[in-house]
């Protein structure tokens, strides 16, 4: 089965297309609150996961131990050798939840660097969502009711912490296009365009694996 990730811009509709093309395939949604979940089943406790993710936006990443799970995740010597041991355990957990996903197939998932951690994997389409600013700003202004001075800080300050992340903790750029199989601009292409289009792949993809006609997986996926 394929599986299938979502980076995008804030405010470009990553997550409502994640969750519509599960329900269409019957795949498994996978978003902050599922791995929080899994981490908390591999007795690691998910407040760690999200420090590594806020002190890595500021090049920070000695955390205090009270949040990182005796289990598994243990206290180091203070200083860079710290940092990079954090930030090598922080790569290892998500890989290890991510990983046997990606093998067994049928999951869609958004963010947290699953486009870094799955690259190259023969059944994972990469997908990356933009969109122009002010018309993210809109979305969110009619989505939330908030001030458009709340939303242009909501998504300049997402960036930032999406762009700190993926540099210091994955050492890639996440904005480079070959990291993904496609990139589609969510302001200019329609959402059904969008949900169709990757929905045909979705069905492609799993007809190379399983051999069955584009017909039967594309009445299955209603």
């Amino acid at each position: 089965m394929a599986v299938l990730t979502i980076s995008r811009q804030f405010g470009a509709g990553g997550w409502t297309l994640g969750e519509k093309l599960s329900q269409r395939f019957g795949f498994h949604f996978v978003d902050r609150s599922v791995i929080d979940k899994i981490a908390r089943e591999e007795k690691v406790h998910p407040g760690w996961l999200d420090s590594i993710e806020k002190e890595a936006s500021s090049r920070i990443l000695n955390l205090l131990s009270s949040v990182v799970s005796s289990g598994i995740f243990y206290k180091s010597p203070g200083g860079t050798d710290s940092q990079e041991f954090q930030r090598k355990r922080y790569v290892e957990c998500l890989t290890r939840i991510m990983k046997p996903m990606a093998d067994k197939g049928g999951y869609i998932i958004v963010g947290r660097g699953a486009q870094f951690l799955l690259r190259g994997h023969p059944k994972v389409i990469h997908l990356m969502l933009v969109g122009d600013f002010r018309r993210r700003v809109d979305f969110l202004i009619k989505r939330y009711g908030i001030t458009a001075s709340e939303a242009e800080s909501m998504i300049k300050d997402r960036e930032r912490e999406r762009v700190a992340l993926a540099s210091n903790v994955f050492n890639m750029n996440i904005d480079d296009p070959t990291l993904y199989d496609i990139v589609l601009n969510t302001c200019n292409v329609p959402f059904d365009w969008t949900f169709e289009t990757i929905s045909s792949l979705l069905a492609l993809q799993i007809q190379r694996e399983t051999g069955e006609p584009l017909s039967r997986i594309c009445s299955i996926a209603p």
